[in-house]
């Protein structure tokens, strides 16, 4: 009855959903245009301590992001910040458009759906990823173009554009390191000419601030950035970062496991006093920081082995789920993961919904899981459980473990898929030899 009825108001449903989307998306340019929330001032300002000569790291102001990122903020310069936030808003639905176009593109040739179905599923696939793509809004979408940005450039690579692609994928790894993992899946996949040219390009967009620079200043500030990066590389103490003693928000692996195996200080950002906040194992900062490590290495190159093949068809479907777990292991392998960052969940989501959608079955344990999901990452939010038990669940890292049970329906695809090859690859031999009748 009640899909009767909603097959009957489809058009009306659809407006329904176009216009609380339109909602959103006002109400978060309103609240940039009041007071400016996210962390666009720090990136108009790095640009702006370009543009004028000024160090680039004064106050350390955005120091985890290599000089490239400031430098393509530094075209803002002139304008005021408060317009520029405003100008580059629309960033962010370049970007999701761009980044659905591809993932239809790409997954087209698999999981085919009519337009209405493709309608509703792209809407699932927002819906579920609703919490992440909300946020990055108050970045203008600078994290869901990177995203945009790796997936386009896997488009190219399979239409045998590789220079295309390799631009663009130089371009977001010099902006930010985390596109990287893309490179060197090119690698793993022996795709010698995509990851020769994004190397060069990678290096050309990175050395190119030394044009404004000048070479001694480029070189002080590639010497700090670098300085900075390896420190929190060095840190034996898995709950202190880059920027000392990890926040509550950040949803990275490393800490996550940290929270599980040993004891926060008393002080520490990531607890929370409240009889509510548990503390689990006892673990010795450094062992635990050993034990972290050694978990994710060995995670690493379980992975790489899974993903080892090399692919003569570019449009093999196996290519859409390990693409999709990249997307997710840029989140937890980088050391800091905030909400907006996230969006990196998207193409796997919308990978997930759309091949269930075309093969019309959605498994049982897949329902568990957006279940499981749509309570504890869109329900127990902040806007309806308030700011302390929104804080309390993420010291807990409950979104963290949802990601790793995104890239376990991700390989289980991935899985299914190779088992099916594996078995059209022994029957080919039996086929061919088969007796023929007259």
């Amino acid at each position: 009855m009640i899909r009767d009825l909603f097959d009957r108001h489809n058009k009306i449903w659809r407006a329904a959903f176009i216009v609380v989307g339109v909602i959103v998306s006002v109400i978060q340019f309103l609240r940039i245009a009041r007071r400016p929330p996210g962390d666009f001032p720090l990136h108009w300002t790095s640009g702006h301590f370009i543009a004028t000569g000024e160090f680039l790291y004064t106050r350390n102001i955005n120091y985890p992001y290599p000089p490239f990122w400031g430098f393509v903020h530094s075209t803002l310069a002139w304008i005021p910040m408060e317009t520029a936030y405003l100008l580059v808003y629309p960033l962010f639905f370049v970007a999701l458009y761009v980044l659905v176009r591809v993932l239809n593109r790409l997954s087209e040739v698999h999981f085919p759906l009519g337009k209405n179905e493709l309608f509703w599923m792209v809407t699932v696939a927002i819906l579920l990823s609703s919490r992440y793509l909300i946020r990055d809004m108050l970045e203008c979408g600078v994290n869901l173009a990177l995203v945009a940005a790796a997936w386009l450039a896997v488009y190219l690579w399979r239409e045998k554009k590789e220079l295309q692609g390799s631009l663009i994928l130089g371009f977001a790894m010099a902006l930010k390191c985390t596109p990287s993992l893309f490179w060197v899946w090119f690698i793993l996949k022996r795709e010698w000419k995509m990851a020769g040219l994004t190397f060069l390009a990678a290096a050309c967009f990175t050395l190119s601030p030394m044009l404004k620079l000048g070479y001694a200043e480029y070189d002080r500030t590639v010497r700090h950035w670098v300085f900075n990066v390896m420190h929190g590389f060095k840190e034996k103490d898995p709950s202190k970062g880059i920027a000392g003693p990890v926040p509550i928000a950040n949803m990275s692996l490393r800490i996550t496991l940290a929270r599980y195996l040993m004891h926060f200080p008393r002080d520490h950002e990531g607890r929370m006093k409240t009889p509510l906040y548990v503390d689990f194992l006892n673990l010795p900062p450094v062992t635990a920081g050993r034990i972290i490590s050694l978990s994710m290495l060995v995670f690493l190159i379980f992975i790489a082995w899974l993903f080892r093949r090399h692919y003569d068809d570019r449009s093999d479907e196996r290519i859409l789920w390990e693409c999709a777990v990249l997307s997710i292991l840029i989140l937890l392998y980088s050391p800091v993961t905030w909400g907006q960052h996230c969006v990196g969940i998207f193409p796997g989501v919308y990978l997930l919904i759309r091949s269930s959608m075309s093969q019309k079955h959605f498994t049982k344990p897949l329902k568990v899981g957006i279940g499981l999901f749509v309570f504890l990452v869109l329900i127990l939010n902040r806007a309806f459980i308030g700011k302390f038990y929104s804080e309390l669940l993420g010291t807990y890292h409950t979104s963290t473990f949802l990601f790793l049970g995104i890239i376990g329906f991700l390989l289980s695809r991935h899985f299914r898929v190779t088992r099916g090859k594996t078995a059209e690859a022994a029957l080919q031999p039996v086929q061919e030899h088969a007796p023929v009748t007259a």
